[in-house]
């Protein structure tokens, strides 16, 4: 690939991992549109853990929380953080909540390589992932904060989540809906659905790994274009994890709305058209 090819991609990871717009769907029309070879797995491993260190970095209190109570050298008395939530309570949640994404990942993982990798199908899951942002910013009534969230809560936003594996279904904007959809404030499910991002990149990023190791295969870019794209979408996520909190402490999901009904309508055209 070239030093732009490597940018652009590593861009649309960043941004779009957080955002609730589907970064999978927009790294499959990012190469359609481009007219680029898949970059392959490699650079998976290399953008995937540059948005994991951005969220691990955005919220670093938060999981420093979680070691510093679990450890042996951090126990003591457990100490809430400002989201009203002790260090072992989060880890639970955060196991509940990731569980059904691990199984069907897991189970459907030869389809996501296959068929589903198509632009048709990115457009379809981008205008569902539009419906799910409009129903929850309609109808979830915001009342609850994330000191709220218990056991239930965190296993029907982590169901919801498990529809992200879909290219073109936004895995934050599944658990802000869900969350929404539990009536948690637009802040406290966007806070949730930050958490939920560190296993859910995490474990994505393991599993690149593993096939790259497992299947024999070349990386297919050089170590420089790997460390380009790790640095460029670690960057872009941590612009993005601020500006959608700052987003939405102010105004509706309307925008993301509109881009996620609008983006799958224009593909879909595009590509009856023959495209």
């Amino acid at each position: 690939m070239s030093i732009l090819e490597v940018v652009a991609l590593a861009i649309v990871q960043g941004l779009t991992e957080f955002l609730p717009i589907s970064s999978s769907g927009h790294i499959v029309l990012g190469v359609w549109v481009l007219d680029i070879e898949d970059p392959g797995v490699a650079f998976d491993v290399a953008v995937h853990l540059g948005t994991l260190s951005a969220v691990l970095v955005a919220f670093r209190r938060e999981f420093w929380s979680i070691a510093r109570e679990l450890l042996p050298a951090g126990r003591g008395p457990t100490v809430a953080r400002a989201d009203g939530i002790s260090g072992p309570r989060r880890l639970q949640l955060l196991v509940i909540a990731s569980i059904p994404l691990a199984i069907v990942g897991l189970a459907i993982r030869d389809e996501l390589d296959g068929e589903l990798r198509d632009p048709t199908w990115v457009g379809v899951f981008l205008i569902g992932t539009g419906v799910m942002l409009w129903a929850a910013d309609r109808f979830g009534r915001r009342q609850r904060d994330l000191e709220s969230i218990g056991p239930g809560d965190a296993l029907r936003v982590g169901i919801m989540q498990a529809f992200a594996v879909l290219p073109g279904v936004s895995r934050s904007g599944m658990c802000m809906a869900a969350g929404m959809l539990e009536h948690l404030s637009r802040e406290s499910a966007a806070l949730f659905a930050f958490y939920l991002a560190a296993p859910a990149i995490g474990g994505a990023g393991l599993w690149a790994a593993y096939k790259l190791a497992t299947d024999g295969a070349e990386a297919g870019v050089s170590l420089g274009e790997m460390a380009l794209g790790a640095a460029v979408s670690f960057i872009v996520a941590l612009v993005a994890i601020r500006a959608l909190l700052a987003l939405v402490r102010m105004h509706s999901l309307r925008v993301f709305v509109v881009y996620c009904l609008l983006a799958g309508t224009a593909v879909l055209i595009a590509r009856a058209s023959g495209l």
